[in-house]
C-alpha cells in the first residue's frame, strides 16, 4: 500500500488515505495524470488528517513515493487569499512531521473565476511565502493537471 509509510509519519484515520489520483468538489477538479504509474497517495485533509475547526488548512494532500514530491491542493470557490493561507498551514503541520526539503512541496489552488483586484494579492502573498518557506504556490482555474 504506497500510504503506508506515509500514514506511520502523519497519523490519523485509515480512511482518510487512498490510492487516487485526483480530487474533486463542487465543480473543481486536481489530477495527478500517472503516465508512469507511480505509487499515489491521496490524503483528505480537511475534517479528515485534520479534525480541529480552528486550524486553518488545505483540502487534500498527494504524496508521489517514488519521486519524495508532495501537493497541498485546495479547490476554492474565489476567495484565493484564503486558500493560500490554508495551504501554507498544512504546509506547516505536515513539514513538521515529514521533515522534507520545501522544494519538494507544490501548493496548489484550484478556483473559479478569480476578480482582478485579488491578482495582485495573490502574486505578493505567493512571493512572499516563497520568500518564508520556499513552498510554492501554483493557481489554476476549475481544473489543474500535472503529468507525473
Amino acid at each position: 500500500m504506497p500510504c503506508k509509510d506515509i500514514l506511520s509519519k502523519l497519523g490519523g484515520d485509515t480512511g482518510c488515505y487512498s490510492n487516487e489520483s485526483s480530487a474533486h468538489e463542487n465543480g473543481k477538479k486536481f489530477t495527478l495524470n500517472n503516465v508512469s504509474k507511480k505509487s499515489i497517495c491521496k490524503i483528505r485533509v480537511d475534517d479528515c488528517l485534520v479534525k480541529d475547526k480552528n486550524i486553518r488548512k488545505c483540502d487534500f494532500f498527494f504524496s508521489v513515493n517514488e519521486d519524495r514530491k508532495f501537493y497541498l491542493v485546495e479547490l476554492k470557490g474565489q476567495s484565493i487569499i484564503d486558500a493560500v493561507e490554508q495551504i501554507k498551514s498544512t504546509f506547516i503541520i505536515i513539514n513538521a512531521k515529514l521533515s522534507e526539503d520545501p522544494k519538494k512541496y507544490a501548493g496548489v489552488v484550484v478556483s473559479s473565476a478569480v476578480p482582478k483586484a485579488a491578482d495582485q494579492k495573490f502574486k505578493t502573498l505567493q512571493q512572499k511565502i516563497y520568500k518564508n518557506h520556499k513552498l510554492m504556490i501554483k493557481r489554476k482555474q476549475i481544473h489543474y493537471i500535472e503529468n507525473i
